[in-house]
């Protein structure tokens, strides 16, 4: 399971990468004339084709790709796009196709002689699924439905602009190609507190001859590194249909995305599913009810609802370490171990988590730290 979550990881990383490579372009060396102009020109993109290096460099994990992606625009629908891994740190991960044709999504992943198959709508559906023992915690504010979507160009970059500075800083080369850079840095009185904690910016380079993004770079914070170059990209050059379809190899295995999705599971039959010791807990919150058990990305989590509206998960699994929100986390001794414990800036959820003999454990949700500490040291 915790395989075929990185060829979903894949996925979204191919989306982010179509979207970059819709175009940003310059002008004018004024960064907000500059920020307006890109998304304007965005629109005139039809189509791309860029080659382009991935760099990470986190406290939980390191690792480098390069990938070739082709994107076509969809007109009001979703639009096609096709990648391909060509190399990559992670050996289980080089050679990975994935394919779109704006209705149906291929993932291809050789180290596993495994395809995944769906529809557009699917794929996205499984990529909103929550990471590993999260809960609601990482919950954004602009999930409730009260996003604003700006009318137009100018728009966006003043709604951008009240929450970063955005300054041309200099000019340099990028594998080549004299680029302007441009710097987008949080402005912290706007910006959520947990945010503000993580720190870090944004780097942007355009080319001065191509008017397109030639690089992205995310640095500065507490949590690590991230860039995107692109050494090779080009627009509006008439892509053929048959790049956004994909013939599946003979004897591979066939999986759609429904057969990746969470099952229900018993008490009796959680336990059974797993190599490791299964644990439930013997203490909760007053009127806490189990309301289900499911496997998510090879771990099984427990969902409680409470009287109050609330509800909360006990996640535990080999290999598949939850996520750290964008929070500073604060360490805590819990069943002989030590744990991290983060905290909403409202106090009202948390998210803890631990491991024991190799084994991931995380509760997460509408509790208080007292209560979250109770229900890890009652697992048994």
């Amino acid at each position: 399971m915790n395989r075929k979550r990185n060829l979903l990881i894949i996925v979204g990383v191919v989306i982010l990468l179509a979207a970059l490579a819709s175009g940003f372009v310059l002008m004018q060396t004024s960064a907000e004339d500059v920020l307006v102009k890109t998304l304007e020109t965005m629109k005139t993109v039809n189509d791309a084709h860029a080659v382009v290096e991935l760099n990470l460099d986190s406290v939980e994990k390191s690792g480098s790709a390069t990938i070739e992606v082709w994107a076509r625009q969809g007109g009001d629908g979703p639009g096609a796009f096709r990648m391909h891994v060509l190399e990559s740190s992670e050996e289980d991960a080089a050679g990975a196709v994935v394919v779109s044709d704006g209705e149906t999504v291929w993932a291809y992943k050789p180290s596993e002689n495994q395809v995944i198959v769906g529809t557009a709508e699917e794929a996205k559906a499984m990529m909103a699924d929550k990471e590993f023992g999260m809960g609601d915690f990482a919950k954004g504010e602009h999930e409730n439905g009260d996003y604003q979507h700006p009318e137009n160009a100018e728009e966006a970059v003043a709604m951008l602009l009240e929450y970063f500075t955005a300054d041309d800083k200099s000019s340099e080369e990028i594998n080549g190609q004299s680029a302007y850079k441009l710097e987008l840095v949080p402005i912290p009185e706007q910006m959520p507190a947990e945010y503000v904690a993580v720190g870090g910016f944004i780097n942007l380079w355009v080319g001065k001859a191509s008017s397109l993004p030639i690089a992205v770079e995310y640095t500065g914070g507490s949590f690590g590194e991230f860039s995107a170059t692109a050494s090779q990209i080009e627009i509006n050059t008439g892509l053929d249909d048959s790049l956004f379809l994909f013939e599946i190899p003979a004897g591979v295995e066939v999986l759609s995305f429904a057969d990746l999705e969470p099952q229900s599971l018993t008490l009796e039959e959680a336990a059974g599913a797993v190599e490791f010791e299964f644990r439930t807990a013997s203490e909760t919150p007053s009127g806490a009810t189990l309301v289900d058990v499911i496997e998510i990305q090879g771990a099984i989590v427990q969902r409680y609802t409470l009287p109050d509206g609330g509800s909360f998960t006990i996640a535990q699994g080999v290999g598949v370490e939850a996520p750290a929100p964008p929070i500073e986390g604060q360490p805590v001794e819990l069943r002989g171990v030590s744990g991290t414990l983060y905290v909403a800036e409202d106090g009202s959820q948390v998210l803890l988590t631990w491991a024991e003999n190799g084994v991931y454990f995380s509760v997460a949700g509408d509790l208080t730290t007292e209560q979250a500490l109770t229900i890890a040291e009652s697992l048994q």
